[in-house]
């Protein structure tokens, strides 16, 4: 048994769903960097993973059984103020880390004094039936915006991926009382920080298991709802990124929902009038409510390759990945 003080403590919140946990559980013990603790918050009564927890028999491992549910967001809370760490790894139950995940995303820092640092990667995306893709596509570019590169086409971050200090999360913790975007509007937060400083570590370190067969809070979540989330969060997101945003968030979302040309015109304006909208996220906007579900691929495709521009999708679910 190692006797080292942890440095690591990752934060891993479930409920209900052990088979996927012992994955990801068996994932961070896999890890080349030993000096870690995992502290599992079970988000209410839930028999099944405490017993599969104890079977384990793993003396790195803890885990806080709440009384009732809270949510994702304020059982990662609860983890990181419990931590004996000094820095905080967030992992998903359904997700899972590559072997040298911990040991990869800790070399920038060990020499920082910062407590601002955040420390996240490219992942691999996995789908049953598709093949593997990397994301994001993109790294985020010298003196870019960091809310226009999250709300840019397949460029956004995963919650699995995100290592930082204990300090920072204590800091800005997530908003437990957000039942959706709890990651995104973190990452939002979290940057606005006086001693924020993104470290991206450019190959793929984790391992996101698409959602297969099961809905979410987010993926049910109508236009209304994330049109309301994205104007009370205005103020983290430059203009640009708001317009991002409301096409590739909420357009495709107001088109199942049948908002009808009313809809088309609020977002239109706010996408317009609020953001600043390039003329090719217009037509877009545009296209999304005119075309047929086939042919809004291949606009968006044009579009996109032609001009070698980073334009959201306006059909894409993204921001379900970070509920």
């Amino acid at each position: 048994m190692d006797q080292q003080a942890p440095i690591v403590t990752v934060v891993i919140p479930t409920f209900n769903r052990p088979q996927f946990l012992l994955r990801a559980i068996d994932s961070v013990l896999r890890q080349t960097f030993t000096h870690l603790e995992i502290v599992v918050v079970i988000d209410g009564p839930d028999t099944a993973s405490r017993h599969a927890i104890e079977q384990l028999h793993e003396p790195r491992l803890r885990y806080v059984e709440l009384p009732e549910r809270v949510g994702g967001a304020e059982a990662r809370n609860i983890g990181a103020s419990s931590a004996n760490g000094n820095w905080i790894a967030l992992l998903d139950d359904d997700d899972e880390w590559l072997p040298n995940k911990l040991e990869r995303q800790l070399v920038p820092v060990q020499s920082s004094q910062n407590n601002g640092i955040l420390v996240t990667s490219r992942y691999i995306c996995h789908a049953p039936g598709a093949a593997d893709v990397v994301r994001p596509r993109r790294l985020p570019k010298q003196g870019e915006p960091i809310s226009e590169f999250m709300f840019d086409y397949l460029c956004y971050f995963q919650t699995s991926t995100f290592l930082c200090s204990k300090s920072l999360y204590l800091r800005v913790p997530f908003d437990g009382t957000l039942p959706f975007f709890q990651d995104i509007d973190w990452f939002l937060r979290v940057s606005q920080d006086r001693a924020f400083d993104l470290v991206v570590i450019d190959e793929p370190l984790s391992i996101y298991h698409v959602p297969a067969g099961r809905t979410s809070i987010t993926s049910d979540l109508n236009w209304q709802a994330r049109l309301e989330w994205g104007r009370s969060r205005r103020h983290l997101l430059s203009r640009r990124a708001y317009s991002r945003f409301i096409i590739g968030t909420c357009v495709g979302r107001a088109v199942q929902d049948g908002a009808g040309w009313k809809g088309f015109v609020t977002l239109l304006k706010e996408a317009v009038i609020q953001g600043s909208a390039t003329p090719y996220l217009v037509v877009l906007l545009c296209g999304a409510y005119i075309l047929p579900p086939k042919y809004r691929k291949q606009l968006r495709d044009r579009l996109f390759f032609a001009k070698a521009k980073t334009l959201p999708d306006p059909l894409a679910d993204r921001a379900s990945n970070y509920e």
